[in-house]
């Protein structure tokens, strides 16, 4: 017990005086009984009027005496404020100022930095002092980090509250400058709650702080300190085209200690665990390196690696396009031939490289349209028209890689050689130009510095000829692969960004046993490996800018990007660190995919270095308790002991078992009982308030229009943003005023808090599930509005069904939809707020379907709207044009599309209101006579 009160203070110590008053409350409970305990006694009539001269009260036993004592001392020290373990003061008089790093980085501490922040809000408070916050990373879609102040507890609280995690760097030369926009009132205490590292222009910001004031600076132990997962460096990604797998990179700071345990988890697209690397940092090796091997298929559904147990954007790396499936084009002549398949090369090709890659067969010309295209195979082609030659040169050098077999056509390729990577001998096929033996030559063992290094060669492959590589030229560096005797069998070389590749023998085992071997397999997949990575930086760079198809938030989750999110400049976006503006996602353009990673060109990791002067602490995990609700618990558990007691005494024990006494003993105890289930269930309550989201809290107290996830990333990006520009045209124009767009999941989202749900229908994508469909059936079953729209311009509404008409179909199906007719002339779709004839958007051609008859109760609000004409890309285009000056409509299209907007928002919260406005002459007539 001593133990316990010698960590425990009084924030009202004054109060504890009133124990004083204990010794003459023991006087008054002693000198006054208990009522006289009542005993029924028939004859006790015959006693009436008969008065004793002397009565002598029964005293209050002792030991209730002392409960009813000790009970009052609980209660004057509840009201005295016990707190336990209490925190050391802050210094000083004046204002407090709490620094919050909410980088990437601090995620992975945020739940230590709030804890703490909010245990100093609680003391500054107490001591009555002013508070500041500030941010040390910018706010989302702004260059300044937050910083408000001078505050109350509730303000500070709230704002404490909701700040979140940032999947930027910080900026702390930007906080430094936001410093000195405030000027507050003396010195300033500061506390900063960070991460632990470094991030760049500390010094400067610590000497401005200390400038004001102290400064204590709070951070996470050596074993909690931050993470980075990289994408490996362009050396070792040489590893992750030898093997089928990903080479990945963890930094950890220097303060890690060895040998300290770390988790990589694949997660698929589908955000499911496919596989699960457990590795080791170890000091002596910083960053390190490690291999994630996955077979094809698993490689082709990962969508990015995570660091097990670590949240936010450093703890997350995104895949693109380089590392999925390689879209491979096989050239075919322009008129197909009647070649059996044992003797075509395209069979042999196809059959080993489409479980492993994309492959489309057609001409050159046709290959060269296909924008992602990775590689074209060109199986024994030789002379080739000039303008076809110039096309696919020009390919090359974008970044295309070409692949070359031999055969007849190209060893008997007379003058000029193009698009190969080295010189042939001139002359016939197997005298002049080309090398036979008359023992046929096995495959030497790939050089280390090959490509193709690592490879197993089978010693039963023989080769029986070949084309032969002109001695007289340079060959260093472009031999990949030799026979036995030395001779070239591929040779490699780059074309600026490009590279052609030349198998000297056949795709077809014509001239070797190659294409029947395991090696050939091999040999396709490792040259497939090495195209894309320039290819898609190619294609990037002939586009000035890479739309925001999802980005990280602040805990590492995709999400639909928001609007403050900008197009990422397409030149060298590699090297590109993310920002506010710019937040870690993927970005893409044309049908190209960009990984923003945080780890990609950040900084290497330091962990922070203070001076002398700044007061260095750890987050803690036993922070003060506040005992006044314990010690209130325990004094009302002995008021119901003292009350039990004296009923007990009162009605003359338990042996007494009248129905008088079972009775009152029986409420008693029910009574007890349910104090004890009303108090000691309160925490449970409290508890089972956690389980409610705290957005659905928002959403119940606000305005906000929803979309259903379409499941295409950019589609929900045009919806977002389309709907945002919506919510500002209602502002300027309504009283309707939304608070926000939210994507909300069917499966696992709340609908009823949304009065209207857009749907822009993806393309083939597959309909919800059968939970999510009885979640939406029970959204338009009580009261809820969809509007469906296929953005196909209404084609699909006639005899020709377009893919998204037939999507739209596989998810009505299994909803219970009334009969639907096409907008009357007088539906209140079109007079809920502007007076329209036709509902443009993107297109104007399609109609526009309703309810035929609303059902009763819902105010003659059709549970569904059906249409084609894309109304979100119309409000996103309407928005994206006229960004800055924020004025829509500028064209009549734009106009109408923003009007049909907000009648049908005003139409989903109002109802036939405007119809009703038709009837009020009438009945004003009526009520004058």
């Amino acid at each position: 017990m001593s133990g316990l009160f010698a960590n425990m203070i009084f924030l009202q110590p004054w109060i504890l005086s009133a124990l004083l008053a204990l010794p003459v409350l023991w006087y008054l409970l002693r000198v006054t009984p208990p009522s006289p305990r009542v005993v029924p006694f028939p004859p006790t009539r015959f006693l009436a009027g008969l008065v004793s001269d002397e009565q002598t009260p029964s005293k209050t036993p002792w030991w209730v005496l002392l409960l009813r004592l000790l009970m009052a001392a609980l209660i004057i020290v509840a009201l005295a404020r016990p707190v336990y373990n209490p925190a050391e003061g802050i210094p000083g008089s004046g204002p407090v100022r709490l620094v919050l790093d909410n980088s990437w980085a601090g995620a992975q501490n945020w739940t230590q930095q709030m804890e703490a922040a909010e245990e100093a809000l609680k003391q500054a408070t107490r001591s009555g002092r002013e508070i500041y916050i500030l941010t040390t990373a910018p706010q989302p879609g702004e260059n300044l980090p937050l910083h408000h102040g001078p505050m109350a507890y509730q303000e500070a609280l709230s704002i404490l509250r909701g700040l979140a995690p940032q999947p930027w760097p910080a900026d702390l030369k930007t906080a430094t400058e936001a410093l000195h926009t405030l000027d507050p009132d003396g010195t300033v205490t500061s506390l900063w709650f960070g991460h632990g590292l470094d991030e760049g222009d500390t010094a400067s910001f610590i000497q401005a702080l200390q400038s004001q004031g102290r400064l204590r600076y709070t951070g996470p132990e050596a074993a909690r300190l931050p993470l980075l997962i990289r994408p490996g460096t362009p050396e070792t990604l040489q590893e992750n085209l030898k093997k089928s797998g990903v080479v990945l990179s963890i930094e950890a700071p220097t303060g890690i200690p060895d040998a300290f345990p770390a988790v990589i988890q694949a997660i698929s697209n589908a955000g499911q665990i496919q596989d699960i690397k457990n590795v080791t940092l170890k000091n002596d090796k910083r960053p390190a390196e490690f291999f994630f091997e996955l077979d094809d298929r698993t490689r082709a559904s990962v969508g990015q690696f995570r660091l097990g147990g670590k949240g936010g954007a450093g703890a997350v790396l995104l895949m693109d396009d380089q590392f999925v499936r390689k879209h491979i084009g096989i050239a075919e002549p322009a008129e197909e031939s009647d070649t059996a398949p044992l003797v075509n090369a395209g069979f042999y090709l196809r059959r080993a490289l489409e479980p492993h890659g994309q492959v489309t067969t057609d001409t050159i010309d046709a290959l060269l349209e296909i924008e992602d295209l990775s590689m074209i195979i060109l199986p024994d082609v030789g002379a080739m028209p000039s303008d076809t030659l110039n096309a696919l040169e020009q390919w090359v050098k974008d970044g295309g890689l070409l692949l070359r077999f031999s055969g007849a056509k190209l060893s008997e390729m007379q003058g000029e050689q193009y698009l190969l990577p080295v010189r042939l001998r001139a002359g016939g096929r197997a005298l002049e130009g080309a090398l036979s033996w008359e023992k046929p030559q096995g495959i030497a063992p790939f050089d280390e510095q090959s490509p193709l290094y690592g490879l197993n060669v089978p010693l039963e492959i023989r080769v029986r000829r070949q084309v032969l590589a002109d001695p007289a030229q340079d060959l260093e560096g472009k031999v990949w692969a030799r026979l036995e005797d030395g001779t070239p069998l591929i040779t490699g070389a780059s074309l600026e960004r490009g590279q052609i590749v030349l198998v000297h023998t056949t795709a077809t085992p014509e001239w070797s046993d190659l294409a029947l071997s395991g090696l050939y397999v091999e040999l396709l997949k490792r040259i497939t490996s090495l195209a894309g990575r320039s290819f898609n930086t190619a294609l990037l760079s002939k586009r000035s800018y890479l739309d925001p198809l999802q980005v990280l938030d602040g805990n590492g989750i995709l999400v639909p990007p928001p609007a403050y999110v900008q197009s990422l400049p397409s030149e060298k976006p590699e090297a590109f660190v993310p920002d506010s503006l710019h937040p870690p996602g993927l970005y893409g353009s044309g049908g190209v995919q960009f990984a923003l990673n945080i780890g990609g060109a950040l900084k290497p990791l330091r962990e922070i270095s203070l001076p002398s002067s700044v007061e260095h602490s750890y987050f803690e995990n036993d922070y003060e308790v506040d005992m006044t609700p314990s010690f209130l618990y325990s004094a009302l558990m002995l008021f119901f002991i003292d009350w039990l007691a004296m009923i007990v005494i009162l009605t003359g024990g338990f042996t007494l078992m009248s129905g008088l006494n079972i009775g009152r003993f029986s409420r008693a105890i029910v009574l007890f009982t349910c104090c004890l289930f009303i108090f000691g269930t309160t925490v449970a309550y409290a508890k089972a308030d956690e389980a409610i989201k705290d957005s659905d809290i928002t959403y119940a107290n606000g305005f906000y229009l929803a979309y259903v996830k379409s499941g295409d990333a950019s589609v929900d990006a045009v919806t977002q943003r389309g709907l945002e520009n919506l919510s500002e045209i209602l502002i300027r124009r309504s009283s309707a005023e939304p608070d926000g767009v939210i994507a909300v999941n069917p499966e696992s989202d709340e609908l009823a808090f949304f009065p209207l749900l857009y749907w822009a229908v993806a393309p083939g994508k597959a309909p919800y599930s059968g939970k999510a469909m009885q979640n939406i059936q029970n959204y338009l079953d009580h009261g809820g509005t969809i509007l469906f729209d296929t953005r196909d311009g209404g084609k699909g509404q006639g005899a020709l069904e377009t893919e998204s008409s037939r999507t739209l179909r596989r998810i009505t199906e299994t909803l219970s939809i009334p009969p639907i007719v096409p907008v009357p002339k007088d539906h209140a779709l079109k007079r809920s707020f502007y007076l329209l004839e036709q509902f443009p958007g993107r297109t104007r051609s399609g109609e526009v379907w309703v309810e035929q008859h609303s059902v009763s109760g819902r105010d003659d609000v059709s549970s569904v709207i059906i249409g084609g004409n894309d109304w979100a890309g119309c409000w996103n285009d309407a928005g994206s044009r006229h960004t800055g000056s924020l004025v829509f409509g500028r064209t009549r299209e734009e106009e109408l599309c923003m009007r049909f907007g907000v009648n049908l928002v005003m139409y989903a919260l109002t109802g036939n209101y405007k119809n009703d406005q038709v009837h009020v002459p009438h009945i004003l007539r009526r009520l004058d006579q």
